[in-house]
């Protein structure tokens, strides 16, 4: 009779286990899921647009005269109802850097780039101090790109890289990250 108890108290601890095990993965699988619909949710959805539209009515004969007067009120309010409500996709604030010449740092062969560039900054005084200080901004642009070589800056992926450390060294001029996007507006390479 002691042989035939053993093995069912080894089975319980076995399955005991394995549900502890299941109901942790499980409770691990809901977060990671919650994690990831917080993420997009808060991040990377966008916004259905408000439909302010007006259904069209038909008239009938026992309409009104006056019904027209109303209707044209109604569509002018939505006019000024869409106008505030419409999303203003606009470039913020855009601080304009004269086009530079650099040699780059190659020693195979001489080679210059000539860049300009404008920056979108988040706020007005993000940009009116960028404008105070633009000298030391042409100054910081020419030491980053001078220790550039043409095989760096010849891909896409090395111009990103670049956009990125400018971004980089204006903020640090401002003391806040302000930079919202640079924009290349002349990328030569000889």
């Amino acid at each position: 009779m002691n042989m035939a108890n053993e093995p069912t108290n080894q089975e319980q601890p076995k399955k005991k286990s394995k549900l502890k095990l299941i109901i942790i993965l499980l409770i691990l699988l809901l977060l990671i899921l919650g994690g990831v619909a917080t993420y997009w949710w808060l991040n990377l959805r966008v916004p259905e647009p408000v439909n302010t539209e007006i259904p069209q009515q038909t008239q009938t004969a026992e309409a009104p005269a006056e019904k027209p007067k109303e209707e044209n009120s109604l569509v002018e309010n939505v006019k000024n109802l869409r106008e505030q409500i419409a999303p203003t996709k606009t470039l913020l604030n855009i601080v304009t850097i004269p086009t530079v010449t650099i040699n780059l740092a190659d020693k195979d062969s001489i080679r210059y780039l000539k860049v300009g560039f404008d920056i979108e900054l988040s706020t007005k005084d993000a940009a009116e101090a960028l404008e105070e200080q633009k000298a030391r901004i042409r100054d910081s642009i020419i030491i980053l790109l001078s220790s550039k070589t043409y095989s760096e800056l010849s891909t896409t992926e090395g111009k990103l890289k670049v956009k990125n450390e400018i971004s980089t060294r204006l903020n640090q001029i401002l003391g806040v990250p302000r930079v919202v996007q640079i924009y290349f507006n002349e990328f030569v390479i000889n």
